[in-house]
């Protein structure tokens, strides 16, 4: 239904990044290129909804905010749970369009009880409490995939137990565009300049690190246009991927040209303590994730074009 967070949970407890920042970020046409994981303002409903998810653990910003209205995404890491709250706004507030998500591959019942707290927190003030209690005993119910209608407007709702995923918009308003985010170099350009750093490329681009390990620089495109999806990842030794990660953000980096690249380096340096992340960064949805154990590591920061079906 819409991109999710990847996560590999780790011996540091993940957190997303809460940032508070007052000040107007971006505008729709150019992606929120003054946006580097901030918030802009927010009244009514929004401002409410903001301030419970944020109260309950979530990191929020902005993939845009101006006078027209707002793209916001609230997104949470605890423990081997995973979660999300993505909605827009108008300029007074009014939410028109939520996505909520909540996955634990470990703990069915979690995963249940982090959407349900993220449901309540978003929409009782945002939808009603009447409302909310009709998603509620939806997934109660535990239908894989149903509709819900509501006075607020209609929501798809899909519970595949440890997955659980809610959108939906308000009756009569349309949801707000999105800006198209992509860097300026296409996918034969990015392998020839990663083949000349001695990667290995198929339908990805990677070299071995250490004895077993492996940095990996993943990207998509539509034939003929810019990338819109870059991963950049390494496995191995935990010394050996200490190592590896920087480079291979190095050479990925080295090898695109445009898409803001000065924010997000700067952005993904900031938040390489091994901890997980997940904000919007001049546009573009930015994840850090990883896990550590005594003998392994694997990390991945993955830079994404954000999508939004209501």
């Amino acid at each position: 239904m819409f991109l999710g967070i990847h996560a590999f949970g780790g011996d540091d407890e993940p957190e997303s990044n809460p940032t508070t920042s007052p000040q107007p970020t971006g505008n729709p046409s150019n992606g929120g290129d003054n946006n580097n994981g901030e918030l802009g303002n927010a009244t009514g409903q929004a401002k409410t909804a903001t301030e419970k998810l944020q109260g309950i653990g979530y990191g929020c910003s902005d993939l845009f905010n101006t006078a027209q209205g707002a793209h916001r995404g609230c997104f949470k890491y605890e423990g081997a749970t995973e979660a999300e709250a993505v909605f827009q706004f108008q300029a007074d507030g009014t939410i028109i369009g939520v996505q909520l998500t909540s996955q634990n591959e470990d703990n069915v019942n979690n995963a249940a009880v982090t959407f349900d707290a993220e449901l309540q927190a978003l929409g009782n003030d945002t939808f009603g409490g009447d409302q909310v209690k009709q998603i509620q005993t939806a997934v109660k119910n535990g239908q894989k995939s149903q509709k819900v209608g509501s006075t607020w407007g209609e929501f798809q709702l899909r519970n595949d137990g440890d997955t659980l995923e809610l959108s939906g918009g308000k009756s009569g308003m349309d949801s707000l565009d999105l800006p198209r985010k992509t860097f300026d170099t296409t996918e034969p350009q990015m392998v020839t300049r990663l083949k000349a750093k001695q990667y290995v490329c198929t339908s990805s681009c990677s070299k071995q690190v250490g004895k077993y390990g492996s940095q990996r620089v993943y990207f998509y495109a539509s034939e003929g246009e810019g990338i819109k999806q870059i991963e950049m990842s390494a496995s191995g030794d935990p010394a050996d991927v200490k190592k590896a990660l920087p480079t291979a953000v190095n050479d990925a980096f080295g090898a695109l040209t445009g898409g803001d690249i000065a924010a997000l380096k700067s952005y993904i340096q900031a938040h390489s303590d091994g901890k997980s992340y997940a904000s919007y960064v001049a546009g573009w949805r930015v994840e850090i994730t990883g896990n550590a154990t005594d003998g392994y590591s694997s990390q991945r920061i993955n830079i994404s074009y954000e999508t939004f079906f209501v």
